[in-house]
């Protein structure tokens, strides 16, 4: 063997052994490693429709929101059932509890499955069928930068609102407060969202939004 052959076999496995993560990155379409982001563990609560009935979000029993692509859906509800733990890496927003997913497993010590184009801003997807929804308001819905854009109910419904809107509403949308509401979404099983166009505080009382400035 000629001299040296030997530590360049061993400078290339180590080499290939350091970019495999990179490389799995970049097709996963990241040029970053996203676990290198704080990591946020708990148990899921429960996930989350948008009004077109699309799973976009779930919730932590601790109280936090992580959003995801719908694309990334069918992933993460076949691998993590309510109940279940769950770290999420992503971007905090600054002064609300949700999280812009970039990565998830069920726990810290599994290799991560990357999400390659994380859900940046809020979905517009709408609805089609006119419905209601009434109940106790658990807290707000949160767009990725951590604006109030509705509400989730208790029972597991979800209104939402421009967040425009949603502040003129001011404490109407307290946690606890009672809220009903209608317009067009989508109902899945026993889970209904909505995009608002009548509320109240009960379903014999609905009145359409209030105007805001655009």
């Amino acid at each position: 063997m000629r001299p040296g052959l030997h530590r360049r076999g061993i400078f290339a496995a180590t080499a290939m052994a350091i970019a495999t993560p990179a490389l799995a990155q970049r097709r996963a379409g990241l040029w970053f490693d996203p676990t290198q982001l704080p990591s946020y563990s708990g148990r899921l609560e429960r996930w989350l429709i948008n009004p077109a009935g699309e799973t976009d979000r779930g919730l932590f029993r601790e109280g936090s929101q992580f959003i995801f692509p719908p694309a990334d859906a069918d992933d993460l509800t076949g691998a993590i059932q309510p109940g279940g733990s769950l770290t999420v890496w992503g971007i905090r927003a600054r002064g609300a509890p949700v999280i812009t997913m970039l990565a998830w497993a069920k726990s810290d010590a599994e290799p991560a499955n990357f999400v390659a184009r994380p859900a940046w801003f809020a979905g517009t997807a709408r609805g089609t069928q006119r419905l209601a929804v009434s109940g106790r308001i658990a807290g707000p819905l949160l767009s990725p930068q951590g604006d109030a854009m509705g509400v989730l109910l208790a029972n597991g419904d979800s209104l939402r609102l421009a967040p425009g809107v949603h502040a003129s509403l001011g404490d109407r949308l307290d946690a606890g407060k009672p809220i009903a509401a209608d317009g067009l979404g989508t109902r899945r099983g026993n889970v209904t969202a909505i995009d608002a166009a009548r509320i109240g505080p009960d379903a014999a009382s609905l009145a359409p939004l209030p105007e805001t400035r655009p």
